[in-house]
């Protein structure tokens, strides 16, 4: 592989006193990379009023402890797009507040391109998500840290496949803190998506760690605290959203503090649903868990519920073992959803053991 290794020298408001734009100084230098190159930022502030992209494959972006900050909510985008792309050690900053952002041209973030690795990343705000993962396979993202997004934080979607995802820490996100999604319009569900070694420190609103739609997804070793509602959470929704179905997911090792502080909100601390008619939620297996402090505003700790009616067919092969619950006056449990398609046990009530099955 090549190492060329560049200097970015834009105009910014370390050259002047003001804050100038860096976008077309930026976005000339990702362009004249050649395959195999890597570009080195010198280790201080940049702005971008317009959105930067990376298009060429094989690639290195070296921040080398580079901040840029987006200027503009609208276009505040970094865009990944060619195969085979490594950024690393950078900041991507933008404002925490203001109005929430949809697109794909507003999330910090936002990487397209198959192979890319997403390694030793800051993310301080976001006009939308932290970090977008939109159709991206065989992908790596680890040692990031996310804080103050306006919408989730780590985002997988659109047929994201085959991703390592570890060493994620978010807070005051305003959505989810680490969520795969899969829109029943998108082209494939996501699948194949290891998570390992997750913190959720807090939620402005959402849940912690979500898989809304997915195949093969193994989240293991998580902290989730504060969350505005779920902790976890495992579902298909229905209007407005319209998700996939969720098929064989595993999530084991983690805890789940003082879930669902928001009071006009009733999820608890770990949530299985199914809200879109004609999906389904089937083997999701979760293992020890402990679950703390849930919020007494609402009237369970975990629980299973179907509202399309499916019966078996929309519920099937749910397994909640060895979950231990602390510091709490909820319920346990509640499920509306057959005995028969899931089973719970081993749970425990501040050390001592506790029979759910009849609640």
């Amino acid at each position: 592989m090549v190492m060329m290794v560049a200097a970015c020298n834009p105009l910014s408001a370390a050259d002047g006193g003001d804050v100038r734009d860096d976008t077309a100084a930026l976005q000339a230098q990702f362009d004249a990379l050649q395959p195999g190159a890597t570009l080195t930022l010198e280790p201080r502030a940049y702005h971008h009023r317009g959105i930067l992209t990376v298009r060429t494959p094989n690639v290195t972006i070296n921040g080398n402890g580079a901040t840029l900050t987006a200027t503009n909510d609208e276009t505040s985008a970094v865009d990944i797009l060619g195969d085979g792309i490594t950024i690393t050690d950078v900041t991507l900053a933008a404002p925490s507040d203001g109005k929430r952002w949809m697109g794909e041209q507003q999330h910090k973030l936002v990487v397209k391109g198959q192979r890319a690795t997403v390694s030793n990343v800051r993310v301080q705000g976001s006009a939308g998500a932290g970090i977008y993962f939109s159709g991206a396979t065989h992908f790596v993202a680890r040692d990031i840290t996310i804080t103050g997004t306006r919408a989730d934080g780590l985002h997988m979607t659109g047929g994201s496949a085959f991703g390592q995802v570890e060493n994620i820490k978010t807070d005051q996100t305003g959505d989810d803190g680490v969520a795969v999604v899969s829109y029943d319009h998108d082209p494939t569900p996501c699948h194949d998506i290891t998570e390992r070694n997750i913190t959720v420190g807090s939620t402005r609103w959402g849940r912690g760690i979500t898989v809304v739609g997915g195949n093969n997804v193994d989240i293991s070793h998580f902290s989730v605290a504060h969350t505005s509602s779920a902790g976890i959470y495992v579902a298909n929704e229905g209007n407005p959203f319209f998700t996939r179905s969720v098929e064989r997911v595993a999530i084991s090792d983690g805890t789940v503090t003082a879930a669902n502080w928001d009071k006009d909100i009733e999820q608890g601390a770990i949530l299985v649903y199914s809200g879109n008619q004609g999906r389904f939620v089937h083997d999701v297996t979760m293992s020890n868990v402990t679950v703390t402090a849930t919020s007494t505003t609402v009237n369970r700790n975990v629980a299973i519920v179907d509202e399309t009616n499916g019966g078996d067919r929309a519920m099937h092969g749910i397994y909640l073992s060895n979950i231990n619950l602390t510091a709490t006056t909820v319920a346990p449990f509640y499920t509306n959803a057959p005995v028969g398609s899931y089973t719970v046990a081993n749970w425990t009530n501040d050390g001592k053991r506790i029979d759910v099955t009849s609640i």
